[in-house]
């Protein structure tokens, strides 16, 4: 209870400091105590004052980019503002790379609620990394992976393997705007309820929209043009025939016009707005039982709670908080 109680006060910490001085806000949880930083170097200093297995939360802002070394976890306000689910955005300026070059294995790395406006690049192999509601201005480079998971959130680049394998890597209800394709053939790589836009290498691929589909001289430039062994349930291509039939195993698939696959746009492309709804949500149903696509299960709003109703109140050396937390 004291850590949550903490935590909830340096969440609030971290929003009235923004809101009175325009500073973006890291507030470091280690055990018991509570450090606060502020301005765009915030991230940065806390995470050099942090240890494995701190909690890092940020305030909506900007800050500037750091390499994470640590088994860090890093809380945002969200990465798109919307009064309804009261997020708002905390931007990461610059480049984050994963670990230190020539390193150890980064173990349990959790990103939540951030923008990233540039890409995230692995510098060495890792396990047990989450990445969940983070928008990916770029490639999201995870190589050497174990346990992984990324869910609920947006890479307008790929999901990059560089050849090594991959074992339990689940991408789950996220938009992909470029490849998911250059893991080790022997990986054990999950795309479930997403929309992936790129070409698609020899994974497990369920309940998920497939739109590329390249027209011109070579008839089978779509998805898994150049792959073979991929498995693949209950999906949506483009209207075409399923490119290299012969060498991946399709069931239950459905072909359909670009055009005829959502209810809110001609073309699958990403904006904060969409919803994504697919045009025969009875019919296009996933091995879950639910509809192909992102649409359930796709959330933008990360784990930390909202803070309102806060009252600060300074009486001598003691300051007194009173606030109302609510989960989201």
């Amino acid at each position: 209870m004291r850590k949550l109680f903490l935590f909830i006060i340096a969440l609030a910490t971290s929003t009235v400091g923004y809101a009175q001085n325009e500073l973006a806000v890291a507030t470091l949880q280690h055990g018991d105590d509570v450090s606060v930083f502020n301005g765009a170097s915030a991230l940065d200093n806390a995470h050099k004052a942090s240890a494995d297995g701190d909690v890092i939360t940020l305030s909506a802002g900007v800050f500037n980019a750091t390499p994470i070394t640590k088994s860090v976890s890093i809380y945002g306000a969200g990465f798109e503002e919307n009064s309804e689910t009261n997020t708002a955005v905390t931007k990461i300026n610059g480049q984050v790379y994963l670990g230190t070059e020539g390193g150890e294995i980064l173990t349990g790395v959790h990103l939540e609620g951030l923008f990233f406006n540039s890409s995230v690049t692995k510098n060495v192999a890792l396990e047990k990394f989450e990445m969940r509601g983070c928008y990916v201005n770029g490639n999201l480079s995870i190589g050497a992976n174990s346990n992984t998971v990324i869910k609920n959130s947006v890479v307008t680049g790929k999901i990059e393997g560089a050849n090594q394998v991959a074992t339990n890597c689940l991408i789950e209800n996220c938009w992909v705007g470029g490849d998911i394709n250059t893991f080790d053939a022997s990986s054990s790589v999950k795309i479930d309820h997403c929309i992936a836009c790129g070409f698609v290498g020899p994974y497990l691929c369920q309940n998920s929209i497939f739109p590329y589909y390249w027209v011109g001289a070579y008839y089978d430039r779509a998805v898994f043009a150049n792959t073979e062994g991929a498995t693949v349930y209950n999906c949506i291509f483009r209207n075409f025939s399923y490119n290299n039939q012969e060498k991946n195993d399709f069931h239950s698939c459905y072909a359909v016009d670009i055009k005829g696959i959502f209810t809110d746009a001609e073309n699958a492309s990403y904006s904060a707005t969409r919803t994504f709804e697919i045009q025969q949500p009875e019919t296009w149903i996933g091995t879950d039982g639910k509809q192909i696509g992102i649409r359930e299960g796709w959330s933008k709003v990360p784990a930390t709670p909202v803070v309102k109703n806060l009252q600060l109140k300074v009486e001598g050396k003691t300051l007194k908080v009173t606030y109302d937390a609510q989960v989201r």
